[in-house]
């Protein structure tokens, strides 16, 4: 190696040192470096007490000096620096969960994740088509067959119809033999003069007008019975066999009645020989006057008014019943309120021997009007209707009585109120007038209510 000596100093554009320069015959270690403190010249390492720069003080908790939150760094000592944390921390709000804890700040792992999708449920019903389109989006479209109804990308329209109408006998259309709806055709109809084959029976003649005319009419003799009373209407002219007067009567005119003229029948009053016979109080003795009696009277005769034998006569419908007397509620007299815009009164008539005969609603809640008359010398004091269910078993429905003014006035009266299934009294009694007629009105509730009539109680 070539040395320099004797020399100490100078002022030299460039020294090339090719191997190593030596102070003092110190020829330094790896990574050292020439220092000067003003008087001399040596190798060193250098640390942190030849550099004068601030130390890096790791503060705030967020960031790691040598794996510590509150490390320092001034370069002597090799360290590292890392993120601890962020400074704010992340919270997990609607509808966002963490794993652990409610905050994030990085300084430890975690998994975010959503809840569950809340939006609206949509369940595909009977022509519709829901597709999930991901996250809250849903797609609604149309399930169509795609051949009796099509889509244009703007509008959905009918295509056919499913079914094809063929034309049949006498029928023809303009194009084909069936037609669906998808092109517009013309059907028609041949007519081949064909129609309903009428036959005429007793008293009917029908006419041919022509084509498929026809005309209905009566066949009357002409003579008892007229086609042409009143715009064509049918009516009698008389009957025909004449009513004759016969003993002790006489016509206002002529000595026949057949209808064809008003006449007024009347008792001869010419009639001699009136019977005229009387008892006296006792019954012991009987007197008779007048006429030409055949023969005489040779015992006395007394009328005993209250043997059991007597049979008076009662009026039509009215029935004893023990010492009552009751006459028969008639169902058919039975109509509805005005709350109904139609007749809907029916008759059972399945044969169960329940219900088989009743009368019941076609509609539920409606209210039956029954009218009946009170026979003359007869007054109403009560009345009994019965009414059931479908199965028989009776009933309870409310009853409302009236005494209806038919004419001369336009008043009615109440009578009071009852239910079904026993005797319901009057408030006051009808006595039977020409003008006056019972009202009974039954309020149903169900279709199934069975009115099975019953009884006017009469005194």
């Amino acid at each position: 190696m070539t040395s320099l000596s004797g020399l100490n100093d100078g002022d030299f554009t460039a020294i090339d040192v090719v191997y190593t320069i030596s102070i003092n015959g110190d020829q330094g270690n790896n990574n050292q470096v020439l220092t000067s403190n003003g008087d001399t010249t040596e190798y060193k390492t250098i640390d942190g007490s030849m550099v004068e720069l601030d130390d890096l003080t790791a503060t705030g908790g967020t960031i790691l000096v040598g794996g510590s939150a509150t490390g320092v760094y001034d370069g002597s000592v090799a360290k590292s620096i890392a993120v601890a944390k962020v400074p704010n921390a992340l919270t997990a709000g609607t509808n966002i969960t963490f794993n652990t804890g409610t905050t994030y700040d990085g300084s430890g792992a975690i998994t975010i994740s959503g809840s569950a999708d809340n939006q609206l449920a949509l369940a595909e019903g009977k022509g519709i088509v829901i597709t999930d389109l991901g996250g809250f989006n849903r797609r609604i479209a149309t399930d169509i067959d795609a051949d009796t109804i099509v889509f244009d990308g703007t509008e959905m329209t009918v295509a056919k119809v499913p079914n094809a109408l063929t034309a049949g006998t006498n029928i023809s259309f303009n194009t084909g033999t069936t037609y669906d709806g998808s092109g517009a055709i013309t059907i028609s109809a041949t007519d081949n003069n064909t129609q309903l084959n009428l036959t005429e029976g007793n008293g009917i003649s029908i006419s041919n007008t022509g084509g498929v005319n026809r005309t209905i009419a009566l066949n009357a003799d002409g003579s008892t019975l007229s086609n042409n009373v009143g715009s064509g209407q049918a009516g009698v002219i008389k009957v025909p066999n004449g009513l004759s007067a016969g003993t002790n009567l006489s016509l206002s005119s002529g000595s026949t009645f057949d209808g064809a003229t008003a006449r007024t029948v009347n008792l001869d009053t010419s009639i001699s020989g009136m019977i005229n016979i009387s008892f006296n109080d006792s019954g012991t003795g009987t007197s008779i006057t007048g006429g030409d009696y055949p023969g005489a009277l040779t015992t006395t005769t007394y009328l005993d008014l209250s043997s059991s034998t007597n049979k008076i006569p009662l009026p039509p419908d009215v029935f004893m019943s023990g010492s009552d007397k009751r006459m028969t509620i008639n169902l058919a007299n039975f109509m509805t309120n005005d709350d109904s815009t139609y007749y809907n009164i029916i008759s059972e008539d399945d044969g169960s021997s329940k219900i088989h005969g009743a009368i019941k609603p076609a509609n539920a809640v409606v209210e039956m009007v029954g009218y009946f008359i009170i026979p003359n010398g007869y007054s109403a004091s009560g009345v009994r209707i019965d009414a059931t269910n479908a199965s028989g078993v009776a009933v309870s429905r409310d009853l409302t009585f009236e005494s209806f003014t038919t004419y001369g006035g336009t008043t009615f009266a109440g009578l009071g109120t009852g239910v079904t299934g026993s005797e319901q009294s009057f408030s006051s009694n009808l006595t039977g007038a020409t003008d006056k007629l019972l009202m009974i009105r039954i309020t149903t509730t169900a279709t199934s209510d069975h009115i099975r009539g019953g009884y006017i109680l009469l005194v």
